[in-house]
Protein backbone atom coordinates (compact mmCIF):
# COMPACT_ATOMS: atom_id res chain seq x y z
CA UNK A 1 0.00 0.00 0.00
CA UNK A 2 1.19 3.29 -0.73
CA UNK A 3 -0.86 6.96 -0.40
CA UNK A 4 -1.21 9.78 1.20
CA UNK A 5 -2.02 9.84 5.39
CA UNK A 6 -1.19 11.75 8.74
CA UNK A 7 -0.30 14.50 6.83
CA UNK A 8 2.64 11.81 4.92
CA UNK A 9 3.42 9.84 2.06
CA UNK A 10 2.96 6.36 3.71
CA UNK A 11 3.68 2.98 2.70
CA UNK A 12 2.77 -0.87 3.77
CA UNK A 13 5.85 -2.64 2.03
CA UNK A 14 4.21 -6.58 0.95
CA UNK A 15 7.99 -8.44 1.20
CA UNK A 16 8.33 -10.76 -0.82
CA UNK A 17 10.73 -14.19 -1.45
CA UNK A 18 12.84 -12.67 -3.44
CA UNK A 19 17.06 -11.73 -1.58
CA UNK A 20 19.81 -9.75 -3.09
CA UNK A 21 22.97 -10.51 -0.50
CA UNK A 22 25.93 -8.89 0.26
CA UNK A 23 29.21 -9.04 1.97
CA UNK A 24 31.15 -6.19 2.96
CA UNK A 25 34.93 -5.97 4.24
CA UNK A 26 36.55 -2.90 5.43
CA UNK A 27 39.36 -2.07 2.75
CA UNK A 28 42.61 0.48 3.22
CA UNK A 29 41.74 4.40 2.22
CA UNK A 30 43.71 4.05 -0.78
CA UNK A 31 43.13 1.08 -2.04
CA UNK A 32 39.20 1.93 -2.55
CA UNK A 33 37.78 2.63 -6.28
CA UNK A 34 36.35 5.93 -6.50
CA UNK A 35 33.90 5.34 -8.77
CA UNK A 36 30.76 2.90 -9.59
CA UNK A 37 28.75 2.22 -13.02
CA UNK A 38 24.88 2.11 -13.26
CA UNK A 39 22.87 0.05 -11.37
CA UNK A 40 25.33 0.24 -8.46
CA UNK A 41 25.74 4.01 -8.20
CA UNK A 42 22.94 4.22 -5.66
CA UNK A 43 24.40 1.48 -3.85
CA UNK A 44 28.10 3.31 -3.93
CA UNK A 45 26.28 6.45 -2.64
CA UNK A 46 24.64 4.81 0.45
CA UNK A 47 28.15 2.70 1.94
CA UNK A 48 29.11 7.09 1.59
CA UNK A 49 26.85 7.99 3.71
CA UNK A 50 27.28 5.26 6.03
CA UNK A 51 30.69 6.07 6.16
CA UNK A 52 30.20 9.95 6.24
CA UNK A 53 30.95 9.91 10.30
CA UNK A 54 33.86 7.63 9.53
CA UNK A 55 36.58 9.70 8.24
CA UNK A 56 39.08 7.34 6.36
CA UNK A 57 37.43 4.80 6.56
CA UNK A 58 36.63 2.71 3.16
CA UNK A 59 34.45 -0.29 2.13
CA UNK A 60 34.43 -2.93 -0.63
CA UNK A 61 30.66 -4.52 -0.84
CA UNK A 62 30.23 -7.73 -2.96
CA UNK A 63 26.77 -8.49 -4.33
CA UNK A 64 24.85 -11.17 -5.99
CA UNK A 65 21.67 -13.37 -5.14
CA UNK A 66 18.58 -12.99 -6.71
CA UNK A 67 18.40 -11.30 -10.03
CA UNK A 68 15.45 -8.66 -9.35
CA UNK A 69 14.35 -6.95 -12.39
CA UNK A 70 15.07 -3.34 -12.09
CA UNK A 71 11.74 -0.30 -13.16
CA UNK A 72 9.21 -2.50 -12.35
CA UNK A 73 8.16 -2.14 -8.74
CA UNK A 74 9.72 -5.03 -6.81
CA UNK A 75 11.95 -2.54 -5.02
CA UNK A 76 15.46 -4.23 -6.39
CA UNK A 77 16.92 -0.70 -5.44
CA UNK A 78 16.23 -0.99 -2.11
CA UNK A 79 16.97 -4.51 -1.98
CA UNK A 80 20.56 -3.88 -3.03
CA UNK A 81 20.98 -1.37 -0.90
CA UNK A 82 19.37 -3.11 2.24
CA UNK A 83 21.86 -5.84 1.77
CA UNK A 84 25.21 -3.75 1.18
CA UNK A 85 24.20 -1.29 4.18
CA UNK A 86 23.73 -4.07 6.53
CA UNK A 87 26.65 -5.60 5.40
CA UNK A 88 28.35 -2.80 5.47
CA UNK A 89 27.15 -1.92 9.26
CA UNK A 90 28.16 -4.97 10.79
CA UNK A 91 31.89 -4.89 8.99
CA UNK A 92 32.14 -1.27 10.83
CA UNK A 93 30.40 -2.49 13.73
CA UNK A 94 28.20 -0.22 13.93
CA UNK A 95 25.46 0.58 16.98
CA UNK A 96 22.21 -0.12 16.04
CA UNK A 97 22.83 -1.14 12.45
CA UNK A 98 18.85 -1.31 11.17
CA UNK A 99 18.93 2.24 11.74
CA UNK A 100 21.58 3.37 10.25
CA UNK A 101 21.09 1.08 6.86
CA UNK A 102 17.74 3.02 6.91
CA UNK A 103 19.29 6.84 7.56
CA UNK A 104 21.59 5.96 4.84
CA UNK A 105 18.93 4.69 2.76
CA UNK A 106 16.73 7.44 2.71
CA UNK A 107 19.51 9.62 1.49
CA UNK A 108 19.73 8.06 -1.66
CA UNK A 109 16.08 8.01 -2.54
CA UNK A 110 12.69 6.89 -1.43
CA UNK A 111 13.31 3.50 0.31
CA UNK A 112 10.89 0.40 1.08
CA UNK A 113 9.25 -0.90 4.43
CA UNK A 114 10.88 -3.91 3.21
CA UNK A 115 14.22 -2.98 5.20
CA UNK A 116 12.53 -3.10 8.84
CA UNK A 117 11.56 -6.39 10.80
CA UNK A 118 7.72 -7.66 9.56
CA UNK A 119 5.20 -5.47 8.40
CA UNK A 120 5.63 -1.51 9.10
CA UNK A 121 3.48 1.63 8.46
CA UNK A 122 6.93 3.66 6.91
CA UNK A 123 7.36 6.92 5.90
CA UNK A 124 9.54 6.23 2.59
CA UNK A 125 10.86 9.36 1.64
CA UNK A 126 11.97 10.66 5.25
CA UNK A 127 11.71 8.23 8.25
CA UNK A 128 9.23 10.11 10.08
CA UNK A 129 6.84 7.04 11.11
CA UNK A 130 8.47 3.41 11.41
CA UNK A 131 5.14 2.04 13.05
CA UNK A 132 5.86 -1.96 13.22
CA UNK A 133 2.44 -3.39 12.58
CA UNK A 134 3.10 -7.15 13.43
CA UNK A 135 4.27 -10.39 11.45
CA UNK A 136 2.99 -10.99 8.37
CA UNK A 137 -0.24 -12.67 7.63
CA UNK A 138 -0.61 -16.48 5.47
CA UNK A 139 -0.80 -14.76 2.28
CA UNK A 140 0.72 -15.45 -1.25
CA UNK A 141 0.50 -13.15 -4.05
CA UNK A 142 0.53 -14.54 -7.81
CA UNK A 143 2.74 -11.69 -9.37
CA UNK A 144 1.59 -10.48 -12.46
CA UNK A 145 4.26 -8.00 -14.47
CA UNK A 146 2.91 -5.65 -17.37
CA UNK A 147 4.96 -3.95 -19.93
CA UNK A 148 7.37 -1.05 -19.49
CA UNK A 149 9.21 0.67 -16.55
CA UNK A 150 9.11 3.54 -13.88
CA UNK A 151 11.58 5.41 -12.46
CA UNK A 152 10.79 5.50 -8.69
CA UNK A 153 12.89 9.12 -7.95
CA UNK A 154 10.79 10.23 -11.28
CA UNK A 155 7.85 9.16 -9.74
CA UNK A 156 8.04 10.91 -5.98
CA UNK A 157 8.97 14.00 -7.77
CA UNK A 158 5.97 14.09 -9.41
CA UNK A 159 3.32 13.39 -6.68
CA UNK A 160 0.55 16.16 -6.94
CA UNK A 161 1.28 18.75 -4.29
CA UNK A 162 -2.52 18.66 -3.28
CA UNK A 163 -4.86 15.75 -3.44
CA UNK A 164 -9.01 15.61 -3.24
CA UNK A 165 -10.67 15.25 0.25
CA UNK A 166 -12.10 11.78 -1.11
CA UNK A 167 -8.96 10.41 -1.75
CA UNK A 168 -7.30 11.39 1.25
CA UNK A 169 -10.42 9.66 3.34
CA UNK A 170 -10.07 6.79 1.02
CA UNK A 171 -6.42 6.43 1.87
CA UNK A 172 -7.44 6.72 5.86
CA UNK A 173 -9.28 4.18 5.78
CA UNK A 174 -7.62 1.77 3.91
CA UNK A 175 -4.41 2.03 5.80
CA UNK A 176 -6.02 1.68 9.09
CA UNK A 177 -8.37 -1.34 7.65
CA UNK A 178 -5.12 -2.90 6.95
CA UNK A 179 -3.03 -2.34 10.08
CA UNK A 180 -6.22 -3.44 12.12
CA UNK A 181 -6.38 -6.74 9.47
CA UNK A 182 -2.48 -7.22 10.08
CA UNK A 183 -3.06 -7.14 14.13
CA UNK A 184 -6.01 -9.54 14.25
CA UNK A 185 -5.15 -11.99 11.26
CA UNK A 186 -8.13 -10.72 9.49
CA UNK A 187 -6.96 -11.86 5.26
CA UNK A 188 -10.13 -9.84 4.06
CA UNK A 189 -9.61 -6.54 5.79
CA UNK A 190 -5.75 -6.79 4.41
CA UNK A 191 -6.95 -7.36 0.93
CA UNK A 192 -9.84 -4.81 0.59
CA UNK A 193 -7.35 -2.44 1.90
CA UNK A 194 -4.85 -3.20 -0.70
CA UNK A 195 -6.99 -2.65 -3.10
CA UNK A 196 -8.53 0.66 -2.39
CA UNK A 197 -5.17 1.93 -2.42
CA UNK A 198 -4.79 0.21 -5.38
CA UNK A 199 -7.78 2.03 -6.82
CA UNK A 200 -7.07 5.18 -5.43
CA UNK A 201 -3.55 4.96 -6.69
CA UNK A 202 -4.76 6.97 -10.38
CA UNK A 203 -4.63 10.26 -8.23
CA UNK A 204 -0.87 9.75 -8.13
CA UNK A 205 -0.89 9.65 -12.30
CA UNK A 206 -0.71 5.44 -11.67
CA UNK A 207 -3.31 3.34 -14.73
CA UNK A 208 -6.26 1.85 -13.39
CA UNK A 209 -7.02 -1.40 -12.65
CA UNK A 210 -6.79 -3.36 -16.50
CA UNK A 211 -10.32 -4.86 -16.63
CA UNK A 212 -9.23 -8.28 -17.37
CA UNK A 213 -7.23 -8.58 -14.31
CA UNK A 214 -9.93 -7.29 -12.44
CA UNK A 215 -12.68 -9.87 -14.05
CA UNK A 216 -9.59 -12.34 -13.04
CA UNK A 217 -9.31 -11.51 -9.30
CA UNK A 218 -13.49 -11.97 -9.04
CA UNK A 219 -13.29 -15.07 -11.00
CA UNK A 220 -10.28 -16.94 -8.85
CA UNK A 221 -11.88 -15.59 -5.82
CA UNK A 222 -8.94 -13.29 -4.82
CA UNK A 223 -9.04 -11.39 -1.47
CA UNK A 224 -7.36 -8.90 -3.08
CA UNK A 225 -5.42 -6.58 -5.65
CA UNK A 226 -1.94 -5.14 -4.72
CA UNK A 227 0.00 -2.71 -7.07
CA UNK A 228 3.25 -1.45 -6.92
CA UNK A 229 2.60 2.12 -7.32
CA UNK A 230 5.93 3.34 -8.66
CA UNK A 231 6.63 0.44 -10.67
CA UNK A 232 4.14 -2.22 -13.58
CA UNK A 233 4.00 -4.83 -11.10
CA UNK A 234 0.99 -5.94 -10.05
CA UNK A 235 -0.44 -9.19 -7.57
CA UNK A 236 -3.52 -10.93 -6.60
CA UNK A 237 -3.57 -11.72 -2.82
CA UNK A 238 -5.25 -15.21 -1.75
CA UNK A 239 -5.33 -17.22 1.11
CA UNK A 240 -2.11 -19.67 1.47
CA UNK A 241 -4.48 -22.39 1.87
CA UNK A 242 -6.55 -21.33 -1.13
CA UNK A 243 -4.05 -20.00 -3.96
CA UNK A 244 -5.00 -21.06 -7.94
CA UNK A 245 -2.38 -22.31 -9.70
CA UNK A 246 -0.25 -19.92 -11.67
CA UNK A 247 -0.84 -21.59 -14.89
CA UNK A 248 -4.84 -20.71 -14.44
CA UNK A 249 -4.36 -17.57 -13.76
CA UNK A 250 -1.84 -17.01 -16.85
CA UNK A 251 -4.24 -18.03 -19.37
CA UNK A 252 -7.03 -16.81 -18.03
CA UNK A 253 -5.23 -13.02 -18.18
CA UNK A 254 -4.12 -14.06 -21.54
CA UNK A 255 -7.80 -14.67 -22.82
CA UNK A 256 -8.48 -11.14 -21.18
CA UNK A 257 -6.09 -9.76 -23.58
CA UNK A 258 -4.12 -8.46 -20.53
CA UNK A 259 -0.43 -7.75 -22.29
CA UNK A 260 2.21 -8.97 -19.45
CA UNK A 261 5.96 -10.02 -19.72
CA UNK A 262 7.03 -12.73 -17.22
CA UNK A 263 7.62 -11.02 -13.76
CA UNK A 264 11.10 -12.85 -13.04
CA UNK A 265 12.75 -13.45 -16.20
CA UNK A 266 16.04 -14.30 -14.95
CA UNK A 267 14.47 -16.95 -13.66
CA UNK A 268 11.66 -18.31 -15.42
CA UNK A 269 10.16 -17.59 -18.08
CA UNK A 270 6.26 -17.86 -16.74
CA UNK A 271 3.82 -15.19 -16.74
CA UNK A 272 2.37 -15.66 -13.68
CA UNK A 273 5.06 -16.26 -10.37
CA UNK A 274 3.18 -17.63 -7.05
CA UNK A 275 5.03 -15.71 -4.53
CA UNK A 276 5.16 -16.14 -0.55
CA UNK A 277 4.27 -12.70 1.76
CA UNK A 278 6.74 -12.50 4.53
CA UNK A 279 8.77 -10.39 7.51
CA UNK A 280 10.83 -7.81 5.57
CA UNK A 281 14.60 -7.43 7.19
CA UNK A 282 17.92 -8.57 6.70
CA UNK A 283 18.93 -11.75 6.96
CA UNK A 284 22.28 -14.20 7.32
CA UNK A 285 22.83 -16.30 4.61
CA UNK A 286 24.72 -19.42 5.06
CA UNK A 287 28.58 -18.52 2.56
CA UNK A 288 27.56 -20.65 -0.02
CA UNK A 289 23.71 -20.24 -0.46
CA UNK A 290 24.01 -17.24 -2.69
CA UNK A 291 26.89 -16.62 -4.96
CA UNK A 292 28.23 -13.03 -4.66
CA UNK A 293 30.07 -11.67 -8.40
CA UNK A 294 29.54 -7.50 -8.26
CA UNK A 295 31.91 -5.23 -5.86
CA UNK A 296 31.69 -1.94 -5.42
CA UNK A 297 33.86 0.41 -3.13
CA UNK A 298 33.22 3.27 -1.11
CA UNK A 299 35.18 5.82 1.12
CA UNK A 300 34.29 8.04 3.90
CA UNK A 301 35.69 12.00 3.67
CA UNK A 302 39.52 11.68 3.95
CA UNK A 303 41.00 12.55 7.41
CA UNK A 304 42.01 16.02 8.51
CA UNK A 305 45.40 15.83 10.28
CA UNK A 306 46.43 19.15 11.76
CA UNK A 307 49.73 20.80 10.57
CA UNK A 308 51.31 19.49 13.78
CA UNK A 309 50.40 16.19 12.69
CA UNK A 310 51.89 16.58 9.92
CA UNK A 311 55.21 18.03 11.38
CA UNK A 312 58.09 15.78 11.04
CA UNK A 313 59.63 14.86 14.32
CA UNK A 314 62.62 16.47 15.56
Amino acid sequence: MQGFHRGRWLQIAAPVELYRAARADVVSFERAAPGACGRYAKVQLGLGMLLRALPGRALRATLGGDEIPRGVGFGSSTADLGAALRAGAEALDLREPCDAVVRAALQVEPTGGSLLPGLVLFDHRAGTIREPLGPPPPLNILCIRLQGEVDTVAFNRRLPARLPEHALRAWDGAFRLCAEGIACGDLRKVGDASTASAEAAHHLGCPPTPPGLAMCARETRSIGVARAHSGTVWGLLYPATETPAPEEVADMLSHAGVMTVPPLPSRSRAMVVLLKLIGGGCRVAPSLEMPLSCSVDARGPPEVRSEADAAPPL
